[in-house]
Formats: C-alpha cells, structure tokens, sequence
C-alpha cells in the first residue's frame, strides 16, 4: 500500500512541477546548421594613378585585382595586381603597373562596415606611351601603405539556426558573399627620380585610388 502511494505521488510530482501541468512539446527541435567558413576572398576594382613630380602630373586609369585571407576580424593578408591602360594624359601617359604583398589590419565597426589598413612590399613600374617626355619610366620596388572601407552587400551571415567553428566570420569583410570597397594606396612618397632626357632630377609620389566589388567564399 505505501509502495504504490509513494508511487503515485512521484508521478503527480512529475506531472505538476511547481504547480504547473507539463504537457509534452510536439514541436520538433530546429537542427543546428553547422558552416566551416572559408578565410579566402576575391575583389575587382577599378580607379587611377596619380604620377606627381611636383612640377609634372599624369593619370591613367585601370583594373584592379586583390586576393585575400583573413585569419580573423582584426588581421588578414592581400596580395593585388594593378595595370593602368587608359588614358595617356597631357604629359604623355605613364602608364602604372603595382605587384605586392600587404599586411592587412582591420576593424569591424559595425556588422556591416569594415575599416582597413595596407601595409606591404611590391614591385612598381611605369611605361611612358609617347608624348612630350616630361615623366620618366620607373621601376623598382618600396614599401607601400594605404587605408580603405568596406561594406557588406550580403545576408549569408545572418541567417538563424546557424552555428560557426569560427567566431570571426560573419563581420563585414569576412561576409561570406558579395561586398563593396573602396581604398587608397601609396606606392612611392618623395622617390627621387632623374630624367635623363632633360638632365633633371625630381621628387616622385605615385598613388592609386580605387573602388570596386569582393567576394568572400
């Protein structure tokens, strides 16, 4: 007889906890999706050259090609390829070409938007097209540095029921889809240069402004 009071009370004990009825759930559980996200990205752009000596300025216009790896939301890599090709500009068009390597620091201001240092080493070079002989090619390869932002175009990261093996991806340059940039980069400041042709020297400064899409896998 005690057995099954005591019986009896453990299963109205279960059924009321603290008083309340618990009527089992018929909801099924959500699964969780796990993502492996992949640090590698991809960008085009599109901008100009500035080639000052000061006394002499040029522009030309090209493409933009920068390959990427971030390790988490504050430190990444990018390597980029420039080649200007259009437009000789009035003292006959020094056409600019950059290859390099930059450290990449990085802060997420909000989930969308991204502010970004360059710091690298590339190789540098111009090819003059013609005109009055003012610029001089040039060649060689410097240190290089540059700022830029970013904004993310995608919804990916935002998706619900959604678990990541690494925290960092999700952030604004880390958008798992498309992105917009835009970005200055210095490539030579006060490079002493001489044209032999006119038996001058000069003080050199050659930037690049560009904008354009990424693509983060």
């Amino acid at each position: 007889m005690k057995k099954s009071l005591m019986v009896l009370l453990l299963s109205l004990a279960g059924a009321y906890g603290g008083g309340k009825v618990l009527v089992p759930s018929d909801s099924a559980i959500m699964p969780i999706i796990q993502e492996d996200p992949n640090p590698w990205y991809i960008g085009l752009g599109f901008g100009f050259t500035d080639y000052d000596t000061k006394c002499y300025e040029d522009y030309t216009y090209g493409p933009l090609v920068r390959i990427g790896y971030d390790f988490n939301p504050y430190v990444g890599l990018e390597f980029r390829a420039i080649r200007t090709f259009w437009d000789k500009g009035k003292n006959g068009g020094e056409r600019a070409q950059h290859y390099g390597l930059s450290f990449k620091p990085m802060y997420p201001v909000t989930d969308t938007l991204t502010l970004y240092g360059l710091l690298g080493y590339g190789w540098n070079g111009t090819i003059n097209t013609g005109g009055n002989g003012n610029l001089p090619e040039i060649e060689g390869n410097s240190f290089t540095w540059g700022v830029g932002i970013e904004y993310d175009l995608s919804n990916n990261d935002k998706q619900e029921n959604m678990i990541y093996d690494r925290v960092f991806d999700g952030y604004a340059d880390q958008e798992r889809g498309w992105g917009l940039f835009i970005d200055y980069q210095s490539f030579w400041h006060n490079h002493h240069i001489t044209n032999p042709k006119l038996h001058k020297s000069a003080v050199l400064d050659l930037d690049a402004l560009f904008i354009g899409i990424t693509y983060d896998f």
